[in-house]
């Protein structure tokens, strides 16, 4: 199992515990020249995965908690350390800098941390820093992000066709669909652009309303929202909330809806009523950041992209959904999403990411 451990607003209790766990370890030589412990007797590499909330969203967080439970299976000692409840900024920077001063690798994933990463990482030089789902280039950062707005255009594209099947029970003649997200940043306005852009492929007309919940970590917020969607006529839903998913989903699911879920593979929590889910392969990206740095091939400065053609990312097969919807499914559909995911693994279509803003050489 993991170590899992949930930090306290106190300062000096996070100091102290962090100093409990350095005394079972011994620190030898330079990180970015990391051997094999089991070739060379080395210490176990100390690693930490951070986190803003808790797992079990069902998408994200638990795909980075898979991916470190793999990474087990090299020699590192890992463990997963989780920002104290509601932490403003000042408190989040602490929680970062607290963690890597105590470790020889540190994970990061979501915004806020990446912000922590691009503040604080001239600090630890001697620290490893893998940051995911957004590209930092320093000597110390190895980054992989994802093209993940082509499979959102996929999605998007699949939704279109869905909402003007009313042949399908749950489906209404409005031609509208819905995005619900926990935080207006970088990562899910290039999730939502790929989105609108499929769909307006598909069906020019077709009506994308957007809500914001303001925090990936209420639940309430989510299903709040996702009513509101409902009631202005949508009847599928992209869940992208975090926390707000469960919720969300309920919601639908009591109105008889359609949703798309995001990050894992989410067909199966409604079956029949989940069109298809937006994958990405966050799991993959901490394996591999982590098996870099466990080998000595830690390469700083390097960002790695995760898209379509390498399977990074992609959109799932919707088999609960076909089996259920049988003759009502929307004619076609397979065909011309294997159309589109041609066109964007050859070029042919080409997406604007919004996450420009995230990349900076920072050292």
């Amino acid at each position: 199992m993991l170590h899992y451990k949930l930090p306290s607003l106190s300062a000096p209790l996070f100091t102290l515990l962090c100093f409990i766990t350095l005394s079972l370890y011994v620190f030898v030589g330079a990180p970015y020249a990391a051997e094999s412990a089991s070739a060379t007797g080395s210490p176990r590499l100390r690693v930490a995965l951070l986190l803003e909330h808790p797992g079990g969203d069902g998408g994200w967080n638990d795909a980075l908690l898979r991916g470190l439970e793999r990474a087990r299976a090299l020699p590192v000692d890992a463990e997963v350390l989780v920002a104290p409840a509601q932490a403003d900024t000042a408190a989040i920077q602490e929680f970062f800098r607290n963690a890597a001063s105590s470790h020889d690798m540190v994970l990061v994933a979501s915004d806020k941390l990446h912000e922590a990463l691009r503040n604080n990482a001239a600090n630890f030089r001697k620290t490893m820093f893998g940051c995911i789902d957004a590209g930092v280039r320093a000597p110390n950062i190895m980054s992989i992000t994802f093209a993940d707005e082509q499979a959102a255009y996929l999605a998007g594209a699949a939704a279109a066709m869905l909402t003007a099947q009313t042949a399908l029970p749950g489906i209404n003649a409005d031609r509208t669909i819905g995005w619900l997200s926990g935080e207006d940043v970088p990562a899910m306005r290039s999730l939502l652009n790929g989105f609108v852009e499929g769909a307006r492929l598909v069906d020019p007309e077709v009506r994308v309303i957007n809500r914001i919940t303001g925090s990936f970590t209420d639940a309430a917020a989510g299903g709040k929202a996702a009513r509101e969607l409902l009631n202005q006529g949508a009847d599928v839903l992209v869940l992208a909330s975090g926390l707000g998913n469960g919720p969300a989903l309920q919601e639908a699911a009591s109105r008889g809806a359609y949703v798309i879920g995001l990050d894992g593979n989410q067909d199966d929590r409604l079956p029949g009523r989940v069109l298809t889910s937006i994958v990405k392969k966050a799991d993959d990206a901490v394996y591999d950041l982590v098996a870099a740095a466990a080998s000595g091939n830690f390469k700083g400065k390097e960002i790695l992209v995760r898209d379509l053609n390498n399977g990074g990312v992609d959109i799932t097969e919707m088999g609960p959904f076909r089996t259920v919807a049988g003759k009502n499914a929307p004619a076609g559909m397979d065909r011309r999403l294997r159309e589109l995911r041609s066109e964007l693994i050859n070029g042919g279509i080409r997406l604007k990411s919004m996450r420009e803003r995230t990349l900076c050489d920072c050292l």
